[in-house]
């Protein structure tokens, strides 16, 4: 082929791509959101964590996430996770003392394709005094967190593109504490210095999308769900999924293009699934229409 012919042949592929904004493969962005069932001593045989480690951890690094938030998450878990999947780095403490007691709620990330904003990021307590560590206010028994972190892209195609992702674990008892969660997340979300940056807002929520605290955040119009067939992510150990609501969501700002989320089965040992939690998996098009951001 000569030059001519070949530069006629770049450009008739390349330039429409770049004036409908279409997105590169690479931009496709996959996440996962798992709670992964605390290591506790009232677990044993196929759920003890010992045994299921293998088969929950093979998963997440089987998966090709780009990015994954895990709840339920307790130290000696977190290690082993993060021995694991070693492509990933992370940031999270633990909810008891701000460092590594009591349960995290993680965000992993690719460290080749992103990497951690230093001066955003952290984790704050569901509660009237969120800096406070192990805060509670709001009539739930047990501290609640919510750990966020801003990642900046490495993506050559993407030129420092960022987004911020937000990771929970709401009550599972108090409905006031949903609620007033909700409401402190979205302005946590509102008060974002880089406020143009598109949010993946994921979790176990302990509450389904007819819950007046999921409906708050909905409602707000700056997260969106792109759940479309239901499953009950409550596995109750079965590896089959089963007809129901969603308590585990994965909520993304409307920038994002061509959106889809579904409930996946992990399988574990003995018959049982690897979590009494199904992840929820959603794929999109990381948004053309963002500009760069500077790197801080």
């Amino acid at each position: 082929m000569r030059p001519v012919e070949l530069a006629a042949l770049i450009l008739a592929i390349v330039l429409p791509s770049f004036l409908t904004g279409t997105i590169n493969a690479e931009e496709r962005l996959k996440v996962v959101s798992y709670n992964i069932r605390q290591d506790t001593a009232s677990d044993v045989g196929g759920r003890d964590w010992q045994a299921r480690k293998r088969s929950l951890i093979g998963y997440l690094l089987d998966g090709d996430f780009s990015i994954i938030g895990l709840q339920e998450v307790r130290h000696n878990q977190l290690l082993d996770v993060a021995a694991t999947i070693k492509k990933y780095a992370f940031t999270g403490v633990g909810r008891d003392d701000g460092k590594t007691k009591g349960e995290y709620s993680p965000i992993f990330f690719h460290a080749q394709t992103w990497k951690l904003d230093p001066q955003q990021h952290g984790t704050f307590w569901l509660s009237d005094t969120p800096d406070i560590v192990r805060s509670r206010t709001w009539g739930n028994r047990y501290p609640r967190i919510c750990t966020w972190a801003r990642l900046i892209s490495l993506e050559q195609s993407l030129s420092g593109q960022a987004i911020y992702v937000f990771n929970t674990h709401w009550d599972h008892q108090s409905q006031a504490s949903r609620v007033e969660s909700a409401h402190l997340i979205l302005e946590k979300i509102a008060s974002r210095i880089n406020n143009e940056d598109p949010i993946i807002l994921m979790g176990d929520f302990n509450a389904t999308t007819d819950n007046p605290a999921i409906k708050t955040l909905l409602s707000s119009r700056q997260v969106l769900d792109h759940g479309v067939i239901e499953k009950r992510t409550g596995s109750e150990w079965k590896q089959t999924l089963a007809e129901g609501r969603r308590i585990d969501h994965i909520f993304i700002s409307p920038q994002f293009l061509d959106a889809v989320m579904k409930v996946e089965s992990n399988t574990g040992v003995d018959g049982l699934s690897a979590s009494d939690h199904h992840p929820v998996v959603l794929e999109a098009n990381l948004p053309s229409s963002v500009s760069p951001k500077d790197e801080t």
